[in-house]
Parts: structure tokens; sequence; C-alpha cells
């Protein structure tokens, strides 16, 4: 499921902060933003942003968060992030309707269409980031890494992106979901990797673009294509070998993936996170020159659909590499109740005895899953 990072949603609660006379906290869903006072009321609708959303300099809507712009990705603007003011923890931005006509335009649309209250049911199932031309922040890869000199095209369509929902907007799950068995895993702190292989024979090959044999032989199998991904590119096959480069082709070629996925002979992408000394600032903690790849999935290119957990656990074993760390698989009501409930449970120690990032959970039978985040953890790296 991608993120849907510009949402219309009601208010659930508003409570007072000790000793503050200008702020209080909203609640939305399982989210909670600090605002300014009066500013909202239980019931109202406002127009959530939530983290790392990137909010664009051009919008005048955003000039009182001047101070605090970046640039990124040749952007100028705001980027949404958890903070904590007076002892409580603000995450994503909440703004009153009334401030965005072209959504409130889009609401009354909908509510002359199907009524007010199925209305706001529709709206809040949309995303509206593209609306507000907001887009999603990710780290930049360093200018001195190589990046930008090696090719890339956008991801194949037939992948699905890696991205999980965080709990917080899923506030029913713990009902609905409660004796359902979830795989629950710890979530490790790196840059998305998938690597995939598509056969000679399949239909999504002509989707691929044309590959250089000779630049690209490991590309290039006798049964089919093999190819590495980022989270968002596809990327060209890459001979860099300093410890500085860019990892994923090298730690690709470590593993033997190429000629693992094509003795496997399947249209399959396996998807996991790229850890190491130059990834992500090294949160892990893992030495000089040390990366490694932690499978978390494994994509049926012919079904599109995931591979069960446990398969999935047995594929990585089977190609040898290592998964992220399974902590167990339990009914939902053991694992957690409730939001906060599962917040809390995201705090934890990681590998290298480090905080973890957070806690990841997978329906054993369907492919819906989703993630806590340590608040902790994005308060310490400002996301």
């Amino acid at each position: 499921m991608l993120r849907r990072l510009v949402t219309v949603r009601k208010v659930t609660d508003i409570q007072p902060i000790k000793g503050a006379d200008r702020i209080e906290i909203a609640l939305v869903d399982g989210w909670q933003c600090i605002v300014k006072k009066d500013g909202f009321q239980k019931g109202q609708l406002g127009v959530f942003f939530e983290i790392d959303s990137f909010l664009p300099a051009e919008d005048p809507r955003w000039a009182f968060l001047e101070p605090n712009f970046i640039n990124w990705n040749g952007h100028r603007g705001f980027r949404v992030k958890s903070q904590k003011m007076r002892g409580h923890i603000s995450q994503g931005l909440l703004i009153p309707l009334g401030d965005f006509p072209e959504l409130a335009g889009i609401l009354k649309k909908l509510e002359d269409e199907h009524g007010r209250e199925e209305a706001e049911k529709l709206s809040q199932k949309s995303s509206f980031e593209d609306v507000l031309k907001v887009q999603k922040w990710e780290a930049m890869h360093s200018k001195t890494s190589g990046w930008s000199e090696i090719p890339k095209e956008p991801i194949p369509s037939f992948i699905r992106k890696t991205d999980q929902e965080r709990c917080q907007n899923l506030p029913d799950v713990f009902e609905e979901w409660k004796d359902e068995i979830f795989q629950e895993s710890t979530k490790m702190d790196g840059s998305s990797m998938t690597a995939y292989f598509v056969r000679n024979d399949s239909d999504k090959l002509p989707e691929l673009s044309e590959a250089d044999a000779a630049k690209q032989p490991t590309a290039v199998l006798p049964n089919g294509r093999f190819g590495v991904c980022s989270r968002n590119v596809d990327i060209a096959e890459d001979n860099n070998n300093s410890d500085t480069g860019p990892q994923y082709w090298r730690v690709a070629k470590r593993n033997k993936l190429p000629e693992q996925l094509a003795g496997l002979n399947r249209n399959l992408a396996v998807q996991g996170e790229l850890c190491g000394a130059t990834v992500q600032s090294n949160f892990e903690g893992f030495p000089v020159g040390f990366h490694v790849f932690f499978v978390f999935a494994v994509w049926d290119i012919d079904a599109q659909k995931y591979l069960p957990p446990k398969e999935t656990e047995a594929m990585a074993k089977q190609l040898g590499l290592r998964h992220v760390p399974v902590i167990g698989y339990f009914p939902l009501r053991e694992i957690a109740t409730s939001v906060p409930d599962l917040l809390q449970r995201a705090e934890g120690i990681g590998l290298n005895k480090r905080k973890r990032e957070g806690i990841v959970l997978k329906h054993v039978g369907s492919d819906f899953s989703f993630k806590a985040i340590s608040n902790s953890y994005l308060l310490k790296h400002g996301k």
C-alpha cells in the first residue's frame, strides 16, 4: 500500500496541554498533532499532512513555515517531521480544510453526488498530494558516491514498491484483525533494495529497457534478465568496487543473486533492506566496509502478490541471504490492542545492541502488512 501523504481527516478529540495557553493536541485517527488553541473542534474536518510530506515553497500558504525551509532534490520547501513540544510528541501537520478551497470543492462535489456522510468517507480514503504538489521526502544519495553517474530507469511497473502503512492510519485494525496471525519482525534502517529476475518468455520482459550484454553482462543472462532497484529506480549494472560507492549491484553480485535467481527460473523480485557502513548514516552500527542485504519480502511477478512470510523466510535461507530478524508469529491481540500499545512495543533493541527503528507486522494469509515506527527513533533522527 502506497502512503497517502495528504488526506482529509476528522478530528476525533481535542486534548489540552498542561501549562500551555496557545497550543493543544488534536487527535486524528492514531496520530496526534499539536495545533493552535481553538483552531479545531472535535468532529471537524482538516487536511492532514503525514510525516515526510515535502511542502513546496511556491505555495504561499506555507510562508509561515519559511524559517524552517530546506533545499531538497532541487526544490525549496518544508519537510514535515516529528517534533516534541511541552513534553508531547507531534506527528504530522493539521490545517483547517477552509484553507484549501480546491479540496473543499472536491468534497462539495462528492457531497452533491453521494450525500454528506458518504462524501466524508470517500474524501478520507483519497490522497491529495498531487493536487497540492506535495512530494514524499526521501534521503538523497550523496553526489560524491557516484550515484548520479549511473544510468537509471523507473522501477518496473510489475514490481510493487516497498512500503507499509503506518499503524496510526489503521485505528480499527486491532479489533478487525485481532484473532489473525501476524509475523512480527524488526524494521531495519537502511535503503530499500530489490533484486529481480524475468524469464525470456515472460510477457513482462518487453517492459524493460534494452540492455547491452557487452556493458551489462550480469544483467543479460541466457534464460532472462536480472536487475537491481532502489525503492524508486532500476539501476544499470554498476562495476564500482569502491567502499564509498553505491552498493546495490556489488552486494547482489557478492551474494550471487543473478545466478541464483536465474537458477530458480521463476519471475521473482526479492526485496529487502540494504544496510551497511555507507548507508543512511549507518544507524545500525555496522563496521567500516561491511554491507548486507536483509530480505523482508518476495514478490511473485506472475501472480502479482507476495509470497507468505514463512515462504519468504525459506526463500531467503535457500538463497543464502539474511532475513530481517523475526520476533515470532502471534495473534494480533497478543502483540498489541491499540496504537499506543503497538508504538510502545516498537521501542526496543535491534541488531548490534542499538535502538531499533521499529517493527513490521505481516499477515500470514494475505498481502496485508503495516508498521510501527519507534517515536524515540523518529525524534532522534528528525523523521
